[in-house]
């Protein structure tokens, strides 16, 4: 098949692209860097929203969108804020100009989410297959106007799928890196009360997930990216640090941590309890379903 994805350099598109490039796609990937085409990996150079390729005589038959700036990268100023919410904004809005402007439409767009979109709750369990709110908070209002700005490609006759990520796991990016240094450096332990719920996902699986949504027509709409047994975080430190073998109840009180961190500390101090529905009705295996299994594949 023939793939148009943004935010192919980032921790998960970097993932998808190798799994994508081994099973023989043809992909073309939307990038400010100049880089080298190899083999069935092509390289379209995007500038500006103002400055768009024009890819109308391209046959792509799935567009995936994960571009965005990263949400730890800095201290959430009025500013930073501004960048996390427009950079997601602006590229699903030329990623949508391009696309309407192709002779043949994609079949499917998958557009990366979050979790974040739901409110914070030790006791609810979110599945995909039902309506919820959206959390008030900056999370929740990013999720809120990033899905939105993609649905106007299902009225381009486009299944589109909200990709909601969780916790997502692996040695080379996202928070899992972090939460081993801390255990090394033996300040891992219990965040705050412990009882907020993890809902965590290997990477291989979010790759695997998507691969699974290619050939799956009847899923579209939100989708948790979750493995189907969340912890709560108490029970995630313990069994990581188990695996590292370093203490594990050091606790850290929610004050220390909001000092830290400012508004981003709501990522690890927020609880939300997400359940993979649509992925387990269609009988979706996960490759790691449990987290000490993926525990086992990250820390050996």
């Amino acid at each position: 098949m023939h793939i148009l994805l943004t935010g192919a350099t980032g921790f998960v598109g970097d993932h998808l692209v190798h799994e994508l490039e081994k099973s023989g796609h043809e992909i073309y990937i939307l990038t400010r860097q100049k880089l080298k085409n190899r083999a069935n990996v092509h390289y379209i150079e995007w500038l500006t929203s103002d400055k768009l390729p024009n890819l109308e005589d391209l046959p792509v038959d799935i567009c995936i969108n994960l571009a965005g700036a990263g949400l730890m990268d800095e201290k959430w100023s009025n500013e930073r804020k501004k960048v996390i919410v427009n950079s997601r904004i602006e590229a699903t809005s030329a990623l949508l100009s391009i696309v309407k402007k192709m002779k043949t439409k994609p079949k499917l767009w998958i557009n990366a989410s979050a979790i974040g979109a739901y409110t914070s709750s030790k006791s609810t369990i979110y599945l995909d297959t039902e309506e919820n709110a959206f959390a008030t908070n900056f999370l929740g209002k990013t999720v809120y106007e990033w899905e939105k700005t993609a649905s106007a490609a299902s009225e381009l006759g486009i299944r589109v799928v909200y990709a909601r990520f969780g916790l997502v796991l692996g040695t080379d990016g996202g928070s899992f890196p972090v939460f081993q240094k801390l255990f090394q450096t033996y300040t891992g332990g219990k965040l705050g009360s412990g009882r907020q719920w993890y809902s965590w996902i290997h990477v291989d699986d979010v790759v695997a997930a998507m691969l699974f949504i290619f050939d799956h027509e009847q899923i579209s709409g939100v989708v948790n990216f979750t493995s189907p047994h969340p912890v709560q975080e108490k029970k995630f430190a313990e069994r990581l640090g188990k695996k590292l073998h370093k203490p594990y109840n050091t606790p850290i009180p929610k004050r220390i941590i909001k000092l830290i961190l400012g508004e981003r500390a709501m990522t690890i101090l927020d609880s939300q309890r997400a359940y993979p529905e649509k992925l387990m009705s269609h009988h979706f295996e996960f490759q790691f379903e449990t987290l000490q299994e993926a525990l086992d594949d990250l820390v050996d």
